[in-house]
């Protein structure tokens, strides 16, 4: 027995053929991907730090125009802004009844003669005209609520106590609800 036995063999290794099949592309792609993954982070490593300086630069040039600001004027326009903003408010809020009375001598016909007018302000921002008076004829009367309803600022006419007086003249009394904005302040 002189023979041993071992399990290492006793060719040689070098002899074989070494298989070399379709593994290179798929190296040399994982390659160009790590390549272009490290090129990738790199800039954006770059870009990062070029927005930090450029942010540190805007925040320097701003805290220098604040520096040449002269605070007194500053303060000065701030308040003068407040002012305005106040007045501008104020007369928003502010109703003009020259307007209504403008709207009736201007819509008023010549044989119709008012005797009483009693004005309104609602919660809901319509203001309401009662008018009383005298006309010479009912067509007259009609020829004059029809060119208050024409006024595009009128929401509604309304009539009531009608009658007539010795005279041959026509009373009545009318209600005339008119738009908010008839009444709101304008500056002509």
């Amino acid at each position: 027995m002189d023979e041993k036995i071992s399990f290492i063999p006793k060719r040689n290794l070098s002899s074989q053929p070494v298989s070399r099949g379709g593994g290179g592309g798929f190296v040399f792609l994982s390659f160009l991907i790590f390549v272009l993954s490290a090129a990738l982070w790199g800039g954006l490593h770059l870009y990062k730090n070029y927005l930090s300086d450029n942010i540190v630069q805007l925040g320097k040039s701003i805290e220098k125009q604040k520096a040449s600001f002269e605070i007194p004027t500053i303060n000065e326009v701030t308040g003068f802004s407040e002012k305005i903003s106040v007045a501008k408010k104020l007369l928003a809020g502010h109703k003009s009844f020259s307007n209504v009375l403008d709207f009736l001598q201007d819509f008023t016909m010549k044989d119709v003669k008012f005797n009483d007018l009693n004005y309104s302000f609602a919660e809901t921002g319509e203001s309401a005209l009662a008018l009383s008076g005298t006309t010479k004829s009912y067509a007259s009367l009609t020829a004059q609520i029809q060119a208050l309803e024409k006024y595009n600022q009128v929401r509604q006419v309304s009539v009531s106590g009608l009658s007539s007086d010795g005279r041959g003249m026509v009373k009545f009394n009318l209600k005339i609800t008119l738009d908010p904005a008839m009444v709101a302040y304008t500056i002509k």
